[in-house]
């Protein structure tokens, strides 16, 4: 009777149940990302990234999986960059700019029209930046992208005060290779933090001068982390 019950509800689990893996995942073009999360982001759901401040590389992170969804969908949308977005940057990371979409509007506004292009079925990614979100605005977007096949990378520069209802989150801080990850919430087995390297980045000024022979010229600190994203 008892497991007839729990065939019914396959959230439910119980503890003579083995942990199996996701199968559902879109790789993020990191080999350790991939391997940390079992095969890499999920499927679809919204994906919180926390972070001490935007600008530390986040864009690097998930532009990968961003492109290579993009192949096989019409459009990926942009919802309230902190900056204005290069698009020459984004053309290097092998994403058509016919197909992005950038939304520049208040919370409320920029919520509901990214909460439709998720419903619209024509994204299979997407980001905003912002604060942590209420729990009934997690879970508005949770639902959508999860009932619509699509991805949503959410950054934010506050740690929630309470669990929103997110299909991951990853806690992130900068270091002079690239970031240090804490995994927060995922479906399975924890994971112990680790390191995510990023190869270092020349701004195009630095490297001509540097191709010219002017080697004692004055580097960006930090420049590892810094991407050529916003203008």
């Amino acid at each position: 009777m008892l497991d007839d019950i729990l065939a019914l509800h396959s959230g439910i689990w119980t503890a003579n149940r083995l942990y199996q893996p996701q199968t559902q995942y879109l790789s993020s073009g990191h080999e350790i990302i991939d391997e940390k999360l079992e095969g890499g982001w999920p499927k679809s759901g919204v994906v919180e990234l926390q972070l001490p401040c935007f600008g530390i590389g986040e864009l690097r992170l998930v532009l990968p999986s961003i492109a290579s969804a993009l192949k096989h969908s019409e459009l990926v949308v942009f919802a309230a960059p902190p900056g204005e977005l290069n698009p020459i940057a984004l053309c290097q990371a092998d994403l058509d700019l016919n197909k992005v979409i950038i939304l520049h509007s208040t919370l409320p506004s920029t919520l509901w029209c990214i909460e439709q292009a998720i419903k619209s079925g024509c994204c299979r990614t997407a980001v905003l930046w912002g604060k942590s979100l209420s729990v009934t605005q997690a879970r508005r977007l949770q639902l959508a992208a999860t009932e619509n096949d699509c991805l949503l990378f959410m950054f934010t520069y506050q740690a929630s005060s309470q669990g929103l209802p997110v299909s991951c989150r990853l806690a992130m801080t900068p270091s002079e290779e690239g970031l240090n990850v804490r995994v927060v919430k995922r479906r399975g087995l924890p994971i112990p933090p680790f390191h995510l390297s990023l190869p270092p980045i020349f701004h195009v000024y630095q490297r001509h001068l540097l191709n010219k022979g002017q080697e004692n010229i004055h580097v960006l600190p930090s420049s590892n982390n810094v991407v050529p994203l916003f203008r």
